[in-house]
């Protein structure tokens, strides 16, 4: 399959309880992950999470769908080119 590269937008907005499922997902899907930046926003319980990730689309839509279905998080993700 082919594989490209992908922009993923993560907001978690209850970070108290969903980072550590957060953080889980990620660790499963590590191979994938060309880059993580992370920004904690502690007074707002909330958390902005950035990846690139070089991988085929199935494996993008795995994560994205599974970091969708946690409570409190959202996600955008755009592919590049």
């Amino acid at each position: 399959m082919l594989e490209r590269f992908y922009i993923v937008n993560i907001v978690v907005e209850d970070r108290q309880n969903a980072y550590r499922q957060v953080n889980e997902l990620l660790h499963e899907f590590a191979d994938v992950v060309r880059l993580r930046v992370g920004y904690p926003v502690p007074d707002e319980n909330m958390a902005i999470i950035l990846l690139v990730l070089k991988a085929n689309n199935d494996t993008v839509g795995s994560l994205t769908g599974k970091l969708g279905q946690v409570r409190g998080v959202k996600v955008r993700t755009m592919p590049i080119r």
